[in-house]
């Protein structure tokens, strides 16, 4: 997926969500985040180069969700990050920044269109908002060409926060495919209104960066192969993604890094009673670093890093 990526998951960190709330009951969930990159596309191509930039993220995600029905639920997500880039500067040194913090906090409303007990398959409807709660412009040392250290906003990729409101719009549905198995297909967009953040992407420039909106979708079959034990297995495929344009605001001449990339998902979970823990492992099989408008305008094709290891680990307890 693409190294920046604040999209709130569907059903905590790889799991789906099938309506397993009854009226006025709780889940907390926890989930952990691992992504690695270390390569970086022009396109479809990996940009050949003997100094790679290098992004290692690790976040956790405390979500609580409250059943109001057992058709609606609200949740409310806390994201804590902390990220670390290594890159050569313009002394011709390697340096390795970081920036860690509680990240954009969101707040999400999910609507089954029936009730979930009693039918084959179903659709919810989820809306919500992502508030700026998280720094965009943590800084750390920048090194100028003179060997001096300067502090300054680190990259956006790293960033806890990405400096917007946002609108999140989901979309989940299942359907029973046959004994023990059930096909799923979800999606979700978080519309960034505001266009550029008040950091210039290099000290004393003019270009800013965007706020770009982000997307997730996956599908596949869910298919409990040990029930008695509680485990099943998932194995689909997912998408993730920054688009060149927004939906509201369009085109900016900010800089962002859009694209998008593709994973098989196999995914593994274990319940017992209320209490659930899933681990994922994307693995990507095709990847597009998209040009952006600032790089139509200026023709030059800037490159982006994509995440060449991926974990999801989930723990969830009902209440």
């Amino acid at each position: 997926m693409p190294v920046r990526f604040t999209t709130p998951s569907l059903g905590g960190q790889g799991e789906l969500q099938t309506g397993d709330l009854i009226a006025h009951q709780w889940r907390t969930e926890l989930g952990y985040r691992h992504l690695y990159a270390d390569r970086a596309y022009i396109g479809t191509q990996v940009v050949a180069t003997d100094k790679p930039l290098i992004i290692n993220v690790n976040s956790v995600d405390l979500t609580t969700r409250y059943a109001f029905t057992e058709r609606l639920t609200v949740s409310l997500t806390i994201p804590f990050v902390s990220g670390m880039q290594s890159r050569y500067y313009a002394d011709s040194l390697r340096h390795a920044v970081t920036a860690s913090g509680v990240g954009d906090v969101s707040v999400l409303a999910s609507m089954w269109l029936r009730a979930p007990r009693g039918h084959r398959a179903n659709v919810a409807l989820g809306v919500g908002v992502k508030m700026p709660t998280g720094a965009h412009a943590a800084a750390d040392n920048y090194f100028l060409a003179s060997g001096q250290a300067i502090r300054y906003p680190v990259d956006q990729s790293i960033q806890p926060g990405d400096g917007g409101w946002g609108y999140i719009v989901q979309v989940q549905t299942y359907a029973t495919a046959f004994h023990n198995a059930v096909a799923y297909l979800s999606g979700s967009y978080l519309i960034n209104p505001r266009r550029l953040t008040d950091v210039p992407m290099a000290p004393g420039g003019n270009v800013f960066w965007s706020v770009p909106d982000v997307y997730t979708s996956r599908a596949g079959l869910a298919f409990a192969f040990w029930p008695n034990l509680g485990m099943s297995a998932n194995l689909g495929a997912r998408i993730d993604g920054q688009p060149v344009r927004d939906l509201i605001g369009g085109a900016d001449g900010g800089f962002r890094r859009p694209g998008y990339s593709v994973a098989v998902d196999p995914g593994l979970a274990f319940t017992a009673g209320p209490n659930e823990i899933t681990v994922s492992a994307p693995i990507r099989v095709a990847v597009d670093r998209q040009a952006s408008v600032l790089d139509r305008s200026t023709g030059r094709h800037g490159g982006g890093d994509f995440a060449s290891s991926l974990i999801f680990i989930g723990y969830s307890v009902r209440y």
